[in-house]
Order: C-alpha cells, then structure tokens, then sequence
C-alpha cells in the first residue's frame, strides 16, 4: 500500500493561510508543519497494517490520511457528513490534508465510517494514542537537572461522567420500542404494511403514535396502571410469538437484539403474582438496562445527590509531562476502581512502569494501587472524612491506633486488640462504665462500652491523613489537579453526552480527544521553546 506523502515545504498559498492561525484553530498549523513527522513511516506502517488482510478490493485511501482526517473532525466536533464538505469548503482542513484546490471531496462520508470502523476493530485509536503520548514525551526533559524522563512513571487517575446517547425509557415504552423496532424490521423483510402486521401479530398498541396514547388511561389511578402493564406485556408477547411462527431462523436474525431487549426487560422489570397478575417490580435490577439503542448504558451516580444515565470517562495524565497516557470507558453503575485496570494495563503496554498514582478515593480500593504499593511504589488520596464526634465526646482521632500491634489505645489509657483487615473494636463495658472520663467518650447504654471502627485500609488512610497536616504533604495531593484540568478541556471538547453508543465506540472518542490534547499540548511545548 502506497503511504501518505504529504509536502513538508509550505507553499505560497499555504504560508498566507499559516498567518492567519495564529490565535484561533491554531492546531491546523501545527497539523500541517508535523504531519510527516506524526504520521512518520512506523506509524504508518502500523496504519496500513489494518488492510494486510483485506483480500481483493478498491484500494482504500491512504490510512495516513484518513487518520488525520478523524483528528481534525475531533478537533472541530464535526458530524462525518460535515467532515466531508469541510475537507472542500475549508482551506485549513484542505492545507492538513494536501488537497488545496482539489475539485472532489478527497474521501467519501462511508469511506470515513468504515475507516472509522476498522481502527476500533484493529485497536489502533490506543496506537494512535500511544503515538502523541510518544511525540510528547520525545520532545521533553525532565526538570531534574535536565535528565531524560524515565519508564517510571508518575500518573493522576480521575472519571468524569459521560451522558449515554440513547434515549432512557421507562419499562413500558422500554418494551414499546423494541415492539415498534420489529414490526418496522419485518415490514421491510416482508414487504409488508407495518400497520397490517400489527394486527396480525395482536399488538394494536403500536398503531397508536405511542404506546401510552395507545393505552390511553389516567396514570395517576394505580388500578388502571396495573392493567396497562399486563395490556402491554400480553400484547408484545403476542408479537413475539407471531415472529417466531411466521419467519423463519435467517429472517429473524437483524430482529435478535430487539427480541433479546424485550427478554431481558421482562426480566429485570416484571414480576408474575402467584394469582397470574404480571406487575412491575419493586427495586432496580442492579444490571437494568435502560435503554433500547444502547444496552450498555446504565444508571450512575457520581456523588450521592448527582445521578446520571451512561458511562464514565477515566484517563490517566502524566504528572512530569503534559500527556494523557490512557483511556478508560465503563458503564455508569460500574464502581470508578474498574476503571483503573484497562489504564494500568494499557500504560504497561507502552513499556511503562506506574511509580505513582495519585487517585480520588475512589480507586483506592483497586487490586491496581496494591501493585503499585507492592512494587515499592507510592499511592496518594485525599483521606476519607472521619465521622464527626458528637458535641463533647471524644473522636476517633482521640484514640491511638499502633497498626504494627494491631491495638487501640483509648483516651484513659485502655488497650484493646483488633483483626487486620476491616474490624470494629468494643471496649470492655465493665472497664468502660467505671472509666471517669466515660461522659465524655460515649453515650451507650449502660451495661455497653465504646466502640470504634477499623478500616479495611486504616493504614493508607492513616498515612493521607498525616500527608493533610503538613504543607508538603498537601503539596503532594493538590498533584492531582492537572488531571481534573485535563478533564475539564475534554468535557468542553466533547461535551457532556456521548458522540456514540456502546463503551468501545465511546473509548475511541474519548482516546481520540486525549490524543488531540496530547498534540494541542506538543505544540504549546515548541511555541515555548521557540
């Protein structure tokens, strides 16, 4: 395959469009100046290495290019049919993309989806990742005396969350919508009046503009509610059986995800009364699917008020240079310690050590931090909040806990021992209720002592506390906000909702703006320099 041999030498027409990049899109200038050296020939022919087994066909457009054409549509936010006539209508992108003065669009919107496509599919957005991640590192020396940057790295870890792009429904129009999906599907493999079908089939419901204004009831009479439950399901049900009476195992191939979305709804969501009554659950299922156009999004919570419907977006920044290392994706119920493997894992896979972490509480807990602590490296947290003594009692702070013994001291001098790992110490009732200080360390009932929790990670929570009480060691926390930072410029480069459906599609787009970042921040390391 022929690869990518875009003009290094500025032409005039090239050098007045330069001028103008000075303050907005600036990145197009840098795009055009270092195109040969980010897309140089091992990248690609990592690139083209996505078409060694493609068999006979038309000859693609040059990988390179296509590349560089996905970065700029991430730069701008453009949709791929937007993308295709800025690539004809706009100078800067036809400058990137050595085609000024080209008469025809130089790739199609099919051409970029299938691109697209096979870059998932081949893993190549974490290549292109790695690559800036490369050029960034590359170009840097570390502070220390001007020495080169090791393979250990120093890393900050942070989620945001990501807003699905499906729609969220209710468990009514959940089923609804897969019902209406199929009959569509089927009137087109049976060339067939969809309304027909709908008779046919028994699911009246659908020829309705919805399924509640088929039902047509007061929603606030929890009687009339009930029964359109059983209205809907015995109606899709009905669908269901005609499919698989009337088309046969290949027909009902492209209609499995619908079928499948209505079985797991009816799962998750309805329940049969021993009488035969179908009803709503009570509860969410803690796998529910929510959506029909996507079924990995989920509900999530960021914090305890804020909830969310869709994913979270992890990504590692390096602390010694302005680059993201890694990428992670995972639905919105899913804790912000999973999010910590698919990063460590892929930081590893670019010859790196991980020396460093400094994390949200959160991925404290992750089996990732205790590699990192077993390898003789350092983890760092804010420390989780010790709960408030009541008015006049003694806190837990007041206690003196020796992890080496595994004891606790209390303010009177009384020892008591405990189980590594995550315990809850009781003080001796009889030595308690006798103690002279006893009004001012517990209220309990007559005849109970004082009790105190142990953490499971009491001793990293002790050492984040100790790291609060001096200034260096508050220093070494406030590390972490270059990550927040990094964070904070994706969520105004993507916004607050998905571009796409599904985790992986919406990984591509995350690694693919941390690599925009990446080179956005290379450039701003050579105007410094300059």
């Amino acid at each position: 395959m022929d690869q990518w041999s875009p003009r290094v030498e500025l032409s005039k027409q090239e050098a007045f469009i330069m001028k103008r990049l000075k303050r907005v899109r600036a990145l197009f200038g840098f795009l055009r100046l270092n195109r040969h050296v980010i897309f140089d020939a091992a990248f690609q022919e990592q690139l083209d290495g996505m078409y060694r087994q493609t068999g006979a066909g038309d000859e693609p457009h040059p990988p390179a290019m296509m590349c560089m054409v996905l970065l700029l549509q991430g730069y701008v936010g453009a949709s791929d049919a937007e993308a295709v006539e800025l690539a004809m209508m706009d100078l800067r992108w036809q400058m990137a993309l050595d085609c000024l003065g080209a008469s025809e669009p130089p790739f199609s919107q099919g051409a970029l989806q299938t691109f697209r496509e096979r870059m998932v599919a081949h893993e190549m957005d974490r290549a292109l990742l790695e690559r800036t991640v490369a050029l960034v590192r590359g170009g840097v020396m570390s502070k220390a005396e001007g020495q080169a940057l090791t393979n250990a790295v120093r890393v900050a870890i942070d989620s945001r969350p990501l807003v699905g792009a499906g729609r969220v429904e209710d468990t009514i129009n959940l089923l609804g919508h897969a019902a209406r999906s199929i009959v569509q599907l089927v009137s087109k493999i049976l060339d067939r009046d969809a309304a027909d079908i709908c008779r046919k089939a028994g699911i009246p419901l659908l020829l309705a503009p919805s399924v509640k204004a088929g039902l047509d009831i007061d929603w606030s009479d929890a009687k009339q509610k009930a029964t359109a439950v059983e209205i809907v399901e015995r109606q899709v049900s009905s669908l269901h059986k005609w499919v698989e009476r009337n088309l046969d195992a290949y027909e009902t191939q492209p209609l499995r995800r619908f079928i499948e979305a209505i079985t797991t709804v009816r799962e998750q969501d309805l329940e049969v009364s021993a009488d035969g009554r179908t009803s709503i659950r009570e509860g969410v299922a803690p796998e529910r699917r929510i959506s029909i156009e996507d079924e990995q999004m989920r509900h999530g919570r960021k914090s305890r008020s804020k909830r969310f419907d869709g994913y979270k977006e992890h990504i590692a920044r390096d602390l010694d240079v302005p680059a993201i290392l890694a990428c992670a994706v995972t639905p919105a119920n899913r804790p912000e310690e999973e999010g910590a493997r698919p990063i460590a894992d892929d930081i590893e896979r670019q010859g790196f050590t991980l020396q460093q972490a400094h994390v949200d509480r959160a991925y404290v807990n992750s089996p990732v931090m205790e590699e990192v602590v077993g390898r003789g490296g350092s983890v760092f947290a804010k420390p989780w909040a010790l709960r408030p003594a009541r008015a006049g009692l003694f806190s837990k702070a007041d206690f003196r806990i020796d992890l080496r013994t595994n004891t606790i001291t209390c303010p009177a001098g009384e020892v008591e021992s405990f189980e590594p790992g995550g315990d809850t110490v009781h003080f001796d009732p009889e030595v308690c209720g006798a103690c002279t200080l006893r009004a001012g360390c517990t209220q309990a009932a007559s005849g109970n002592g004082r009790s105190v929790s142990i953490a499971a990670d009491e001793a990293q929570q002790k050492k984040f506390r100790k790291l609060q009480t001096t200034t260096s060691g508050r220093a070494t926390l406030r590390a972490r906000v270059a990550v927040e930072h990094s964070l904070a410029h994706i969520a105004a480069r993507k916004g607050e909702t998905a571009r796409y459906l599904g985790v992986r599609k919406n990984l591509f787009d995350l690694r693919r703006a941390s690599a925009i970042q990446n080179l956005e921040a290379l450039h701003r390391l050579h105007r410094e320099a300059a």
